[in-house]
């Protein structure tokens, strides 16, 4: 599927865009069917605010956040053999650094994965394509950053890949020839259950190395957590995502595409 009609349906099925069709939906039968279009207005209003409180938001999260961070202790015998690194988005033409560079997300990652990598001296695959318009890969951008802010570079770079399952293919293809086959796994905590699954079918041994816990980074509160705030509604839908991109990986595998 082309990547700028994947992201069209996207923000079609997720929220808000898929709450904002059932609210204009209700809005436009409400002449005919007021019943029913009060209905579907309400619901809409209803779900926006169920989705945009901690108090849904963190559950949601944390039923993804499966995989505990690693211990600060490593034992590196017999373990692990490189460190994987899944692209995180990019900052389109940031006029401060004259182009495209690495977007929050892969910045966090690649923070982590140096981490690991002082603690292990294992080398780093970084892992991420780009749209059929822009200029440098993710992977190449990941590398860059690398280079100019932490010092190191990645020995190994997969830049064609567009979606997870195809960060786990196509790195799999560059290691097959290193003897590499057990692997430090660096992506966001809500999306390591995905990732995991993803490298393990194509032959990987992983031990999942999480970053950026977001339920554990907002703790609960009595009143706040009843409050609707954007950072909220941000959470459930990434955990939304994840839960239909799981589904949705497990469909292609029963139907065998």
């Amino acid at each position: 599927m082309e990547p700028l009609l994947l992201a069209g349906i996207k923000a079609l099925i997720l929220p808000p865009g898929v709450i904002i069709l059932v609210a204009l939906l209700g809005f436009l039968i409400s002449g005919r069917r007021p019943l029913l279009g009060t209905v579907l207005v309400v619901l809409s209003v209803l779900t926006l605010y169920i989705l945009s409180i901690s108090a849904i938001s963190r559950p949601l999260v944390s039923s993804l956040e499966t995989y505990p961070a690693l211990p600060q202790v490593l034992d590196v015998a017999g373990g692990p053999q490189a460190i994987v690194v899944l692209g995180g988005g990019r900052y389109s033409d940031a006029p401060e650094y004259g182009g495209d560079t690495v977007g929050t997300d892969a910045l966090e990652r690649l923070r982590y994965a140096v981490y690991l990598k002082k603690k292990t001296g294992l080398p780093i695959l970084v892992t991420g394509g780009k749209l059929d318009d822009d200029d440098q890969s993710e992977a190449r951008l990941m590398n860059d950053a690398l280079r100019d802010i932490f010092r190191t570079e990645a020995k190994w770079q997969e830049g064609e890949s567009r979606n997870t399952r195809e960060n786990a293919i196509k790195s799999r293809a560059i290691l097959e020839d290193t003897g590499v086959e057990h692997v430090y796994l660096v992506t966001h905590a809500i999306h390591m259950p995905r990732a995991v699954e993803a490298f393990e079918v194509v032959g990987f041994t992983v031990t999942p190395a999480p970053t950026m816990f977001a339920a554990e980074n907002k703790p609960p509160h009595p009143v706040l957590d009843w409050l609707p705030d954007a950072g909220s509604l941000a959470q459930s839908r990434d955990a939304l995502h994840e839960f239909i991109g799981q589904w949705w990986y497990r469909l292609r595998d029963w139907l065998g595409y």
